[in-house]
């Protein structure tokens, strides 16, 4: 198996030779030709024309403490002062009032409610019941609507699984990274191995789907270590599992550094890739098949939120840094800063509307984002580049016909093939 998957690092990398990285949204590539004021009447304009589903993401960017390794939009919430919080909270719940006074919007039935952060129950549990409350009032949610959450094992006690139940909670993903005690300890992170698999099952319990990011890539970590992982979430019943690569950036300097990891070379690369490949083949041996870049999952974890753009809906986003897509128009807000602060009905960085050559790489893009590409819709230069990416190992036919999976390469270097694909119909692409 190794040398399987040394020959398909080797392959990808012919292709691609620059540093992997996930898919990056369309403004990070060509930025945000709107500003905020031109974004929100685009908003409003490309949303009377809407209808039909549409998924729902909130950001509550505070956490209880700042874990070292962690590279997120995220702030450590204020002890002894809400005022930072409230403010956060009264823009939030004005900007999602703005967003149900559109016309036709509050109408549209929501398949998903999803909150991510940050760790959105360090607010507290009477301030996150407050959000759900308006979120209920302003949005078409109704009885099948799955509300979805990330969290920490830390914030999964009897006390908060009972706020989540009565809220109708459903799905939680939980951080867990490890479950090594000595690498925890390295993460910062407070419980044992048994304790974070203990509020798992109370999750369990409830009829809820959980899932569990794992991250591979740490100080120290092989493959034994990562296989033990999956395999006692596994054990525990679990219905999902990320595998998230460690990454470096602005946010996480000082832990990477201390640790020898801000400088990858292609060696380090290369036995990151190798850890991800055991942790992949582990996790379709057991029944978890990948159904997004990063998430493996059996049956009962859709995972909807990730794969709203595989089902045609919108993405209506909401809080500081947060990215949303309105039918042919994307857009992002601003950064924690200036969320309480910003002018304007919704505090908006701006945005911008796909080119026409977008709109026809888009659902190329999609399918690969979701690991399944279906030729079913494709046209002739969308399924001539799906070719190459089989050619190259980063796609794989699957058993039905007309199906392609992403493989262990194509996950790796999925930003770089997105990036590839966003440029099919622009004339940008370099020929091969």
């Amino acid at each position: 198996m190794a040398g399987d998957a040394r020959i398909a690092w080797e392959r990808a990398r012919e292709r691609y030779p620059a540093d992997a990285h996930l898919p990056l949204p369309r403004w990070a590539t060509r930025g945000l030709p709107d500003g905020p004021e031109e974004a929100w009447d685009a908003i409003a304009r490309v949303s009377a024309e809407r209808s039909g589903a549409l998924s729902v993401y909130v950001h509550i960017p505070f956490c209880e403490t700042r874990c070292p390794f962690c590279d997120c939009h995220a702030t450590i919430a204020p002890r002894g002062s809400r005022e930072a919080v409230d403010r956060y909270i009264d823009a939030l719940t004005s900007e999602i009032a703005a967003f149900a006074a559109l016309p036709g919007l509050a109408g549209r039935p929501v398949t998903t409610v999803h909150f991510g952060g940050g760790t959105p129950l360090a607010i507290g549990a009477e301030a996150f019941k407050h959000i759900v409350t308006v979120l209920r009032e302003s949005l078409g949610t109704h009885g099948a609507t799955e509300w979805a959450l990330e969290t920490t094992s830390r914030l999964l006690d009897d006390a908060h699984i009972d706020v989540l139940d009565g809220l109708g909670f459903k799905r939680i993903h939980v951080g867990v990274q490890s479950l090594q005690s000595q690498l925890r300890r390295i993460l910062g992170r407070r419980e044992q191995p048994h304790e974070v698999l203990e509020r798992i099952a109370a999750c369990l319990e409830r009829g809820w789907v959980v899932s569990a990011d794992l991250l591979y890539g740490l100080p120290g970590q092989v493959g034994a270590m990562l296989r033990e992982d999956i395999t006692m979430l596994a054990d525990a019943g679990i219905h999902g599992i990320s595998l998230y690569h460690l990454n470096a950036g602005p946010h996480n300097v000082r832990f990477m550094t201390q640790h020898g990891l801000a400088e990858r070379d292609e060696t380090r690369l290369c036995e990151d890739f190798m850890l991800l490949a055991e942790g992949a083949a582990l996790l379709e041996e057991l029944g978890f098949p990948r159904n997004h870049v990063t998430h493996f999952a059996r049956p009962e974890d859709a995972n909807l939120y990730s794969r709203h753009a595989l089902r045609g809906e919108d993405l209506l986003a909401v809080g500081s840094s947060a990215d949303g897509v309105m039918g042919p128009y994307f857009y992002r807000h601003v950064e924690l800063d200036g969320y309480g602060s910003a002018i304007g009905p919704v505090p908006l960085s701006g945005g911008g509307a796909y080119t026409a050559a977008e709109e026809r790489a888009r659902p190329l893009v999609t399918r690969l984002m979701a690991a399944e590409v279906f030729a079913d819709g494709l046209d002739d230069v969308s399924l001539a580049f799906c070719g190459e990416l089989e050619a190259t190992g980063l796609l794989e036919r699957a058993n039905r016909g007309g199906v392609w999976r992403l493989t262990t390469a194509g996950s790796w270097f999925s930003g770089a093939m997105c990036a590839e694909a966003w440029s099919l119909y622009d004339g940008a692409r370099t020929s091969r």
